[in-house]
């Protein structure tokens, strides 16, 4: 039987959490025009046993794939080279999909055909409560154009939780996502966009995202350990946008693709500053010279005055031009900097497609 959806499981030690999520896709209709490809990414617990049961039970539907671990960008190379599905999906497997709602889910891909549909999504905290639901609505219509609402407030602030992909354009693209570290999350909403073309909203939750297990990786702690693999995650973006920038031809998917990596790109600066010592002063620096080396263009707008100033002062520039200066300077100017973003924040209201970082 042809399959219409494949679901992406990366999967690394979630012996806790993966029959939760494997559960949540035990649909009634359309099950067997799934396909769940379970990639173990060298886990050293059961988790590939758990998988494997499935495969056992719904081996029509479910397959285990072991390979060593490559971590997070890996497990999704594996997997679209694996997929048959006319379109792909990724799940973590900490997460989970409202069960009703991914059944009418899996009819709708039946019925529709577009390159990218996006469905709402809830986010749920460790008992699995619905604390929020991200809605992405456009209007009335089953089908969009692309050009027409990639810049959309709604759009640009899409998560990856909400993105169904047609497989046969990635293959084309021969999209790929950097191996060997987490965080690519980003990725998968960056270039992936440039074969899409048509657009299809379901307006029901499918993906519940779940947010405050121990060891997750948008923790604080867990962020300033992993700021290395941001940072690279963020230059093959710049380096991916170099290379293909030639073939943005449309303004709108050009501001698309800066929207995506400009504020990632920021933020790896202004982490690094807010931490200044002498082992991140020499990660920045070299962040900042591999920048340069891969786009001149993105090198020198990260700097402006538009992208990255405080009160009309360009600090990045600033840094540039003064890496010398006491740490301490750097760090306190950094520090206020964050300071007034956050009273900023504070005063304006919540916004609705806002993640909360904890619940």
């Amino acid at each position: 039987m042809d399959k219409i959806l494949t679901v992406i499981i990366p999967t690394y030690n979630m012996e806790d959490y993966l029959r939760y999520c494997l559960d949540s896709l035990l649909i009634k209709e359309n099950f067997k025009q799934l396909e769940v490809l379970i990639i173990n990414d060298g886990s050293k617990d059961s988790s590939s046993a758990i998988g494997h049961e499935y495969e056992q039970l719904y081996p029509e539907v479910f397959r285990v794939i072991d390979k060593e671990n490559g971590n997070y960008g890996s497990c999704i190379n594996r997997g679209l080279k694996e997929a048959k599905g006319k379109y792909v999906k990724i799940l973590d497997a900490d997460d989970s999909f409202h069960t009703k709602h991914f059944e009418a889910f899996v009819s709708f891909l039946v019925e529709i055909d577009a390159d990218l549909i996006l469905s709402d999504f809830a986010v749920v905290n460790v008992n699995r409560e619905v604390k929020k639901i991200i809605h992405y609505c456009f209007g009335e219509e089953k089908l969009y154009d692309f050009k027409s609402i990639c810049n959309t407030h709604t759009f640009k602030n899409m998560q990856m939780h909400a993105v169904t992909y047609r497989r046969e354009n990635l293959l084309n693209f021969e999209y790929q996502q950097t191996e060997g570290i987490s965080y690519t999350d980003q990725q998968w909403i960056f270039l992936p966009m440039m074969t899409v073309k048509s657009v299809a909203c379901f307006n029901r939750f499918v993906y519940k995202y779940l947010i405050g297990r121990e060891g997750q990786t948008v923790n604080s702690k867990d962020r300033l350990k992993g700021i290395v693999q941001i940072s690279r995650c963020a230059a093959d973006m710049v380096s991916g946008y170099e290379y293909h920038k030639k073939d943005m031809k449309e303004a709108s998917l050009l501001e698309y693709m800066y929207g995506r990596m400009i504020p990632l790109v920021k933020n790896v600066y202004v982490f690094l500053l807010t931490h200044y010592e002498d082992e991140t002063k020499k990660m920045l620096t070299d962040f900042d010279e591999q920048i340069k080396s891969l786009s001149d263009e993105i090198y020198e707008h990260i700097g402006s005055k538009e992208i990255s100033s405080f009160m009309g002062f360009e600090y990045i520039n600033y840094w540039r031009k003064n890496k010398s200066v006491n740490p301490l300077i750097i760090k306190l100017m950094s520090k206020s900097y964050l300071l007034l973003l956050k009273s900023r924040q504070a005063l304006q209201k919540t916004d609705e497609m806002a993640v909360p970082a904890s619940l």
